[in-house]
């Protein structure tokens, strides 16, 4: 015949809870925590130079559509003022706003170097009552003698 024993163990109280202490699990949560916030800052600064980017690259196609649209004169202008205006036009593309301005000096400066100012926006986005976000590009224009 064969012959089975058993033990028993008996177990303490201590050993037989399995599971993690109320520190250890505090101390997971604050580590998991501070790896999301890190994570979402991240995040939100890839999106917004994403958001930069795109805008930079938009204002560039919307530049160059409205020097093609509005060319310059090739050649040095005999009226700067006319020749160089163009009033905001919002029709180049939806959602932004081409314009070119000269600034007016005082005459004695306008008789001295014939230098004007020319600014060229381009603005977008601000819906109604909100400021435009826009980019500025400034040249100086030589205007010729009449």
């Amino acid at each position: 015949m064969m012959r089975t024993t058993t033990t028993s163990r008996v177990r303490s109280p201590r050993h037989s809870r399995h599971g993690f202490t109320l520190v250890e699990v505090l101390l997971a949560s604050l580590i998991l925590g501070i790896g999301m916030t890190v994570l979402l800052s991240s995040l939100s600064t890839c999106l917004r130079t994403m958001r930069l980017a795109r805008d930079y690259d938009q204002v560039q196609w919307v530049l160059g559509l409205g020097e093609l649209t509005y060319p310059e004169p090739l050649e040095p202008s005999k009226d700067v003022q006319t020749d160089y205006t163009v009033d905001p036009d919002s029709q180049l593309c939806a959602g932004f706003t081409f314009e070119r301005t000269v600034d007016k000096k005082t005459p004695t400066e306008e008789e001295k170097d014939k230098l004007f100012v020319v600014r060229t926006r381009v603005r977008w986005g601000g819906e109604s009552g909100s400021e435009q976000a826009g980019e500025e590009l400034v040249r100086y224009v030589w205007e010729r003698n009449k």
